[in-house]
């Protein structure tokens, strides 16, 4: 009986909770009809990849913010500030209206910051937005870090308290997270309000502002009766009232997963009515005011298509299949339409290489990128295409690039038949030509040579003591000439008789020598014809040295050139020579030829001092071993040529000698 009670009271438990969970009713009525989005952007230098960053976000960022402000076109304003060090740019815009401004205002910005000072960069946020009643506000809080500010006086607690102050009943605060772990106490301290949400979101993901998750607080209805939600499995979708605007409004598609909500509306809904509509999360609640902006459906009866809010890309110039060889590159270009989008690149086969402006591009409407392909590895006819990815989660196929391998022109042929070519127009005349010998040479191998006058030449090795040339080299002219290799004999001056035992011995004694000699004797090559004397050719040594020809045909020497005629010798110099011997001098000219100073001064110790006349020096010729002829420290030999117009010391076995050298043209233009 307990256990009976025990489940009935569950039950009843149970079923309230599910009716209070399908309740859905407006917290303040009536309903505000503009709205109004703040974005409160991080543009420290982290969120485009620099210092402690785990990725280049900046630009992911900026298409998300793009694309989720075209969802909506009420009536209303757009805020946008840049923190990093506290708040640092501020801009407003009208919406609509200035929604191309805000495009163009959004997407150059750059994060150049250092800090990220989160929460006084709150707290100023909050103290400059007044309250309006008429506007549902939505604040975006966009990061991928904490908060560092070293002063402690703005905390979360102190900024939240600011917007209390001048939050409607339907104004939302999201606190988005790129990558970053939020600490536990800002989500306790978020979970206590009902206004307040915390978002984690994956490393390199940028946040969809289309999504549940991150819902604003109004949303337009289009044309169709339709608007994007994005919404996990699980989720209920329900209305506070299906009146809206004296027209029966319900959702065709309430439960479940799915990219747009559709409205099934019977009768018109009036362009400016407010509906509220509720979504029951797994673990969540999520609240969303519906602003229809056109009359639903249209008077006309035409319905409209659905409005795509996500840009994608159209490829500009002619269509087709680019041809590339190895390291050859070609650019694709591509424009953005249909509203802003944001390209990377998603995957690239190993065979070639992508690439953008920047790792992530952000494109407004009509704004064109371009892709650069390049090929790497393509083996001839292979295709290959990369895979962009827009909006952070379309795939979008590139059109294919082909491969061509272009063999390199085989130039080493051409040079290869060149030289045939010359080497044909070289041999082939002196082939054609007929060998007639005329000359014979032999070198150190034993090889013999036999020569034309053109300086062709035959071979043979020299292996028998006896060769016939004109059998060897197959030269009928020259049958019977012979090349003999022999040792002659060694000439004996001792003539033995053999008659008694010591001339036995001698004679045994002499062939051994004999012996020996013949060993160290060199070959000598004779060159003779058969009938006639022996004629020596060449010794081995000479062989050796010189590799003489030996010619043994008619052999006209080529003529010489005329050269014209050298110019006369110059003569000798003349030369005074003077003797000194003591107070006696004696003063000559010398004679053309070696002349001995002896014959010449008639001093008979003077015999073997040799000089010669020559053309501009006097030389010594010659100089007795017993003499010594120097100039101050030097000492001359014989070979060398002696100074003019200088004292030379003689010393010879008799005694000391001064002699002096001078030029007589010298000395004639001196005196003059």
């Amino acid at each position: 009986m307990k256990g009976a009670v025990k489940f009935g009271a569950m039950f009843l438990l149970l079923i309230g909770r599910a009716a209070a969970q399908q309740e859905c009713a407006l917290p303040f009525s009536p309903p505000p009809n503009q709205m109004r989005t703040v974005f409160l952007l991080d543009t420290s230098g982290s969120m485009e990849g620099r210092g402690s960053s785990v990725a280049n976000i900046f630009a992911k960022v900026k298409g998300a913010m793009l694309r989720g402000t075209r969802a909506t076109t009420a009536p209303g304003s757009v805020s946008l500030y840049t923190f990093d060090a506290g708040l640092q740019k501020q801009f407003n815009f009208a919406w609509p209206q200035q929604r191309s401004i805000f495009e163009q205002t959004l997407n150059p910005l750059t994060a150049p910051g250092a800090n990220t000072w989160l929460y006084r960069s709150l707290q100023e946020l909050f103290g400059k937005l007044p309250r309006q009643a008429q506007s549902a506000t939505t604040v975006y809080v966009i990061t991928d870090g904490i908060d560092n500010n070293p002063d402690k006086q703005a905390t979360l607690n102190t900024a939240l308290d600011v917007f209390k102050q001048s939050r409607g009943p339907f104004d939302k605060l999201y606190y988005v997270a790129l990558g970053a772990r939020i600490p536990a106490e800002v989500r306790a301290r978020f979970a206590l309000t009902d206004f307040a949400k915390a978002v984690e979101l994956p490393v390199g993901q940028a946040p969809d502002f289309t999504s549940v998750r991150l819902s604003p607080a109004m949303l337009t209805v289009g044309a169709d009766a339709s608007f994007p939600y994005a919404r996990p499995a699980g989720t209920q979708l329900s209305l506070e009232s299906s009146n809206i605007g004296g027209a029966e409004v319900n959702i065709g598609n309430p439960s479940g997963a799915g990219a747009r909500v559709s409205l099934k509306v019977q009768g018109n809904v009036p362009a400016g009515s407010v509906g509220y509509m509720c979504a029951e999360l797994p673990d969540d609640r999520q609240n969303v005011l519906l602003r229809f902006d056109r009359t639903t459906p249209p008077l006309s009866g035409v319905v409209a298509g659905p409005v795509d809010v996500l840009g994608t890309l159209v490829l500009l110039g002619k269509p087709g299949r680019p041809v590339l060889t190895r390291g050859q590159s070609a650019t694709l270009t591509y424009k953005a339409v249909r509203g802003p989008v944001t390209v990377e690149i998603a995957s690239v086969p190993p065979s070639i290489a992508a690439s953008l402006p920047d790792q992530t591009v952000s494109l407004l409407e009509g704004e064109q990128v371009k892709l650069k392909i390049t090929d790497k590895s393509l083996t001839h006819g292979q295709v290959a295409a990369p895979v962009l990815r827009l909006n952070d989660a379309t795939p979008y196929k590139v059109p294919p690039v082909e491969g061509k391998v272009v063999k390199p022109f085989p130039w080493w042929w051409l040079l290869l038949a060149l030289v045939i070519v010359v080497l044909l127009l070289f041999y082939v005349p002196r082939a054609l030509r007929p060998f007639t010998p005329y000359a014979l040479s032999v070198d150190r191998q034993m090889r013999v040579f036999l020569h034309d006058r053109s300086g062709r030449r035959k071979t043979r090795l020299l292996r028998r003591p006896l060769i016939d040339i004109g059998r060897g080299f197959r030269e009928r002219r020259l049958h019977g000439l012979v090349l003999e290799r022999y040792r002659p004999e060694p000439e004996e001056w001792v003539v033995l008789d053999n008659s008694n035992m010591q001339s036995i011995r001698e004679f045994s004694a002499q062939q051994l020598r004999r012996a020996a000699r013949l060993q160290t004797q060199p070959d000598t090559l004779r060159l003779h014809k058969h009938g006639q004397d022996e004629d020596v050719f060449l010794q081995e040594q000479e062989m050796l040295q010189e590799r003489q020809l030996y010619i043994f045909t008619d052999y006209t020497a080529p003529p010489l050139r005329v050269r014209p005629p050298m110019p006369p010798a110059e003569p000798p110099i003349e030369i005074i020579v003077t003797l000194l011997t003591g107070a006696d001098m004696q003063e000559l000219d010398l004679p053309i030829g070696d002349v001995d100073l002896a014959d010449v001064f008639g001093q008979p110790h003077l015999r073997g001092l040799v000089v010669r006349r020559e053309v501009g020096l006097l030389r010594l010729r010659g100089l007795d071993e017993a003499m010594r002829l120097r100039h101050i420290s030097r000492e001359f030999r014989p070979g060398e040529a002696l100074p003019l117009a200088v004292m030379l010391s003689l010393g010879t076995a008799s005694g000391p000698y001064q002699l002096r050298i001078r030029d007589k043209a010298s000395l004639s233009r001196y005196q003059r």
